[in-house]
This record gives C-alpha cells, sequence and structure tokens, in this order.
C-alpha cells in the first residue's frame, strides 16, 4: 500500500513522455530488512542532504517528477524532517511493508497518462551532475523498452575523487512504452545485470554525470576509479564537496589507483571488456 498525495508528472518530448527520478530512503528490502536506528537515519538524512538533494534540486531541466520512497513505519520526527524537504522538490511516497518493484510501478502508473515513461534511479546518498536528467531525456526516441547507462562516472571519499567509467552503474534509467499493464519501471531488475532483462544503450559523455560519494554506511560500493584532482568535476556537481588535493596525496593516490585497476584486471580479466564498452560507448546527441 502507498501513502501520499499524488503529483502528477510533467510531461517532455510534446507530451509524449513522463519522466520520474527515483530515490529509496529507509524501505524495507532485501538489504535493509530491519528497523533501522535513529542514529542511521539521521546520517542518512545528512548525506541526502549535502549530495542528493541540492544535486536535483539544481538540474537544468525541471520537467521530472522525483520520487523518494519512505517505510510508513517511520519515526514522527524524521517523517516531519522528510516532508520539509520534499517542499517544492520532490513527493514523499510511504511505503507499508517491503519495497519491490511492484511497489514502484505503481506509484509511477497512478501519477501520469503518458504514451512513454522514463524512470531514473538515484540512491540517497549519491549525486548527479546538473544536466544528468537533461542528458537522459536527450536519450529518449520513442522506445518501447530500452535501458539508458550514463557511463562516465566519479566516486568521492574523504575529499578525494575517482573517475570510474561503468556500463552497469546504479544510476540507470529505464525508457518504455506505456501499454495496458502496469509499467515496469527501472527496478524491475537489478542495474548489474539490466542485460538480461533488455537492450541497454551505454552513453558517452564528456564529463562525469553521477558521483558515488563512499562513507562508511556503504552496502555495497568500493573505490575503482582513477585519481584525479577535484576541480575536473567541482563545476558539474552542485553539492557540498571539499577536496585533499596536495601534490604529494595526488601523486600517491594515481599511483595506488594504477596499481589497484591493474590487479582488479589481473583477478578478473572479463572487466577489460567492461572497461572497452565505458570507453568506447556511443556519445550523446543533442536533440
Amino acid at each position: 500500500m502507498l501513502n501520499g498525495d499524488l503529483t502528477t508528472a510533467p510531461k517532455i518530448a510534446g507530451g509524449e513522455a513522463s519522466h520520474f527520478v527515483l530515490t529509496r530512503f529507509n524501505v524495507r528490502s532485501f538489504y535493509h530488512a530491519s528497523e533501522p536506528t535513529d542514529a542511521w537515519l539521521r546520517e542518512r538524512l545528512r548525506l541526502f542532504r549535502q549530495y542528493c538533494l541540492p544535486a536535483l534540486a539544481d538540474q537544468s531541466s525541471a520537467q521530472f517528477l522525483w520520487l523518494v520512497f519512505v517505510d510508513d513505519q517511520s519515526p514522527q520526527w524524521f517523517r516531519q524532517e522528510i516532508e520539509k524537504d520534499a517542499r517544492g522538490r520532490f513527493e514523499t511516497v510511504f511505503v507499508s511493508g517491503a519495497f519491490t518493484s511492484k511497489t514502484v510501478s505503481k506509484a509511477v502508473a497512478a501519477r501520469t497518462d503518458a504514451p512513454y515513461i522514463l524512470t531514473t534511479r538515484v540512491d540517497n546518498d549519491d549525486a548527479v551532475a546538473r544536466d544528468f536528467v537533461q542528458t537522459i531525456q536527450n536519450c529518449f526516441q520513442r522506445q518501447d523498452f530500452e535501458f539508458i547507462n550514463l557511463v562516465n562516472g566519479a566516486q568521492y571519499a574523504d575529499g578525494r575523487v575517482y573517475l570510474r567509467p561503468y556500463t552497469k552503474n546504479p544510476f540507470l534509467s529505464l525508457v518504455e512504452a506505456a501499454g495496458t499493464a502496469a509499467p515496469e519501471t527501472v527496478f524491475v531488475e537489478h542495474h548489474y545485470r539490466v542485460d538480461e532483462r533488455g537492450p541497454v544503450r551505454n552513453i558517452r559523455t564528456a564529463h562525469p554525470m553521477w558521483l558515488q560519494v563512499i562513507h562508511g554506511g556503504n552496502v555495497l560500493n568500493e573505490i575503482v576509479g582513477l585519481r584525479v584532482p577535484g576541480h575536473r568535476i567541482a563545476r558539474f556537481f552542485n553539492c557540498g564537496l571539499d577536496f585533499n588535493d596536495s601534490f604529494v596525496d595526488l601523486f600517491t593516490e594515481v599511483s595506488k589507483g594504477t596499481a589497484r585497476i591493474l590487479w582488479r584486471i589481473a583477478r578478473k580479466p572479463s572487466r577489460v571488456t567492461e572497461l572497452w564498452r565505458a570507453t568506447f560507448a556511443k556519445g550523446i546527441s543533442r536533440n
């Protein structure tokens, strides 16, 4: 069951499509089945406000609806805080029970009657570039069913930035034609195996489109990119980034990063194919 006031998604492409950005906050899932502590909620709220919220509030295209999914058993103080953040920025969707792809499907279907639907996932502790939404919308070509993957991204940890091209990143989108059945949405499959579910179009961009924030509360993330100075990405992301870019630190990290990448490839040679696909993905054409 979903709770909350319904907001109609704006339409793009002359009314042909609606675009949704989807973010899970403290919903019950495979990775988070137990009740989160107040300490976890406060820390995650801090990360959300520092990285995710300002980045999505500053998009070059405002023609999308951002849905943030929250467990309906959340403590009252948290419900008040998240609703305060939501004003004029996103719609909070309160979820009863486990969060599944059907949860998202029902929420999206109730908020649009457009012939095509775009859905994009963004985690609550990560950030996206100012033109992230617009770039995804530029990929809309009335596809019946196609995943869109912006492969150029970065990681941010302890004031350090690492470039990471990745064709199976969690900032994935799905374009699908609306039919008589409810939309499948980007949550129909885990981001790292969507190629088993349908066609994937990898898109190369001139600058990083997404930023994974690595911190102590991550479930799966690890640093795998190549260290670069912070100014390489700073102008593209509107969020609280501080950089530790001393010459000695940069030199040491670049050397370590190169060795780390070579070691990962040696352990799993198939990663060469992944790197090739990311490096030589097609560039984005502007509409």
